[in-house]
């Protein structure tokens, strides 16, 4: 069967590029957190507005260059998302079996404890990051005029 892969404001090469996860490492195990990252972390700090005109460009690779700065200042925050995101299912794997934890002749897998505590450390980092979007975002407001803070763009109520 075919795996669909949903269009990301990210790709690979740019993921690779600010992410702790090593060049090596296969990225197929984590492909399928970019859209969750996306959404879960980045669409509800800039609103669905800016959010949807960013993919539409990077989809049509027609960015412009205020976009592309913003992307430039996402993707960190974006690629520390998606290792925040992934990092449960890197560790332990869903198998025929059960739920297994990885193993190789080389290394051994690390305890919960140390998941957690890269979590931890992985959420820390994400959240600082997220600020910087945020502080980014309300200093260009006047170039970027689809961003809605905090949901804003799908809320009822008149947004400043």
């Amino acid at each position: 069967m075919a795996t669909v892969e949903l269009p990301t404001i990210i790709n690979e090469e740019y993921f690779k590029q600010y992410s702790p996860i090593p060049d090596n490492y296969d990225l197929n195990e984590i492909k399928p957190f970019f859209k969750v990252a996306e959404q879960l972390w980045v669409l509800p700090i800039m609103g669905q507005a800016l959010y949807d005109e960013l993919l539409e460009q990077v989809c049509e690779n027609n960015v412009t260059p205020e976009n592309a700065t913003l992307l430039l200042v996402t993707y960190p925050y974006l690629a520390f998302s998606i290792c925040y995101e992934a990092l449960p299912f890197i560790a332990y794997h869903f198998s025929q079996v059960g739920v297994t934890k990885g193993k190789s002749d080389n290394s051994d897998s690390v305890s919960i404890n140390d998941v957690n505590f890269i979590s931890n450390t992985l959420r820390t980092q994400v959240e600082v990051m997220k600020g910087q979007l945020k502080k980014f975002l309300d200093e260009h407001r006047d170039i970027y005029p689809l961003y809605r803070p905090d949901d804003c763009g799908v809320c009822d109520t008149v947004c400043d």
